[in-house]
């Protein structure tokens, strides 16, 4: 999923166990004291899960997990103590410091199991934030403040090769508050204007074919892409997980754009494929208009 593991714990070979065990199943950074990791969370956090052995020098589990609560308080904390400490472990856990506590030794099932129930409860927290976040930008909507224009125009020569805005709106009327695992996310291809001031249409419709055969390609086979203005792209994508990954995932796709080549006049240049996006849950809606206001709240790349 993309989410991290920190494991803090003064003993060497704890640490080289844990990462023997559990590095097939999750990404795993380990630190050998609190201070090593409250420089990691700093360094290379975020990090959904941090687990900490109870007993260590100068900081201990239950303060080093404190700290983390002030510094990274969506990062779900984990204990591990022994059973000469299970009093403080559960002082801790009522003190709101600790999301769970695991006896010495952990069996390999219930570490996993453990973990998997912390990324759950990461990705409910972050799935929330995202909920008051839309709530905040329909707020602000309705409050008369400017809004982007995210309507289909009117018309549009489609060059795209893909089904139009008539067609999107057909396909998300049956996806807005029904499908908990749909995500649509509005794509903007950045240079795509600037194509077709410098070099004509038929350069422009060459670079959004490119754009959109790039998205077809790292798309699966239930999603849909949509053209939906002249700039702007729709993709209505099916996840498992939460919008923060699905979020993680497109960026990681578009953090290296491929370059497109434009032949005009007998010359080749070369353009990156840019885009801006931002996405929405599909169930968080009412309505399919109610889903378009928010996203033109949200600005999305100026568009």
């Amino acid at each position: 999923m993309g989410e991290k593991i920190l494991f803090v714990d003064d003993e060497a070979a704890a640490l080289d166990g844990y990462r023997r065990i559990l590095h097939q199943q999750f990404t795993l950074s380990t630190a050998p004291s609190g201070e090593e990791g409250l420089a990691a969370i700093q360094t290379n956090g975020p990090f959904a899960v941090v687990i900490s052995d109870m007993r260590m020098p100068g900081m201990n589990g239950s303060e080093f997990l404190a700290q983390v609560r002030r510094r990274a308080p969506d990062t779900v904390r984990m204990l591990l103590t022994g059973h000469a400490d299970l009093d403080s472990a559960i002082d801790a856990v009522n003190r709101g410091n600790i999301y769970r506590f695991l006896t010495k030794p952990c069996e390999k099932q219930a570490l996993v199991e453990a973990i998997r129930a912390g990324l759950d409860q990461y990705r409910t927290v972050a799935a929330e934030k995202e909920i008051v976040k839309k709530a905040e930008l329909i707020n602000r909507l309705k409050s008369g403040w400017d809004r982007a224009d995210l309507s289909p125009a009117d018309s549009f020569e489609e060059t795209a090769g893909l089904p139009g805005p008539a067609e999107a709106r057909e396909h998300l009327q049956g996806q807005v508050g029904a499908h908990s695992h749909c995500v649509v996310v509005f794509i903007k291809l950045n240079l795509l204007q600037t194509v077709e001031e410098r070099y004509g249409e038929g350069a422009a419709g060459g670079y959004l074919r490119a754009g959109a055969k790039f998205l077809l390609q790292a798309m699966r086979r239930e999603d849909r892409l949509f053209h939906w203005s002249k700039d702007v792209l729709i993709a209505v994508v099916q996840r498992h997980t939460s919008p923060v990954a699905v979020r993680m995932e497109i960026s990681r796709l578009l953090m290296e754009p491929p370059q497109h080549v434009l032949e005009v006049n007998g010359r080749r240049t070369m353009i990156a494929l840019t885009t801006t996006f931002d996405l929405l849950p599909a169930a968080q809606f009412s309505t399919l208009d109610e889903m378009l206001a928010a996203f033109d709240a949200k600005l999305i790349g100026n568009i």
